[in-house]
């Protein structure tokens, strides 16, 4: 870790929410909150005087959301990372910020020991998930693409529509199958990545640049 503190950003609405994470971050002792924000808007406009390394954002917030405030970090600060806490704690929520760019996703009852261990990976690493992503994933995605496992074209599609909104009866009907054949593509994955998630496989072919998104694969 650095000698200066490593410096933060948290937009959260809620005043008494973001006071209570500000004080358990002090407490770590490496870490600094330079700058607090209601909203997306109003983190973007501080950005533009005071520079951080990590910014940690709430979903639901008025005015520009998380999901709108990542995609709008990823085009002007391209290499800052994005830490999500939130009490949104579903696959489809994760889904749509790892793919606006977040680098990490906790749920606000998350211990402090977890926060702290989160910005100590998102700095260090690049990319922090719980147990809702196994660490096997990110084995895998540091091998070399020669080395990926052998995909059928049809586990591939299957792979992209992961990345949607889509429950698994409509992945079939988008794919022209039955239900009980999607869920041999799913196991068949399941087995060649060594993950027992979806969100598991939506974010290894997101990481893995395997996934093209279309018009109408779409996270909402």
């Amino acid at each position: 870790m650095p000698d200066a503190p490593i410096r933060l950003a948290l937009a959260d609405d809620h005043v008494i929410v973001r006071k209570g994470f500000r004080d358990i971050i002090a407490s770590f002792g490496e870490f600094e909150v330079v700058i607090e924000a209601d909203h997306g808007d109003e983190l973007l406009r501080q950005l533009q005087t005071t520079p951080v390394d990590i910014c940690i954002l709430d979903i639901g917030m008025p005015k520009k959301d998380g999901y709108q405030t990542t995609l709008e970090l990823r085009k002007q600060y391209p290499d800052m990372k994005v830490l999500v806490l939130s009490m949104y704690n579903n696959e489809f929520a994760i889904l749509r910020m790892l793919r606006a760019g977040a680098n990490g996703y906790l749920p606000k009852n998350c211990h402090p020991n977890d926060l702290k261990a989160a910005l100590h990976d998102v700095y260090l690493r690049g990319f922090y998930h719980s147990d809702f992503v196994t660490s096997r994933v990110f084995k895998t995605l540091q091998n070399e693409r020669n080395k990926l496992p052998d995909f059928t074209a049809r586990e591939l599609q299957f792979l992209g529509l992961c990345c949607s909104d889509l429950n698994y009866k409509h992945i079939a009907e988008e794919m022209g199958c039955s239900t009980r054949t999607i869920e041999n593509y799913r196991d068949s994955l399941f087995d060649k990545l060594n993950v027992r998630t979806r969100t598991a496989l939506a974010l290894y072919g997101l990481q893995m640049g395997l996934v093209s998104f279309y018009e109408d694969i779409r996270l909402s």
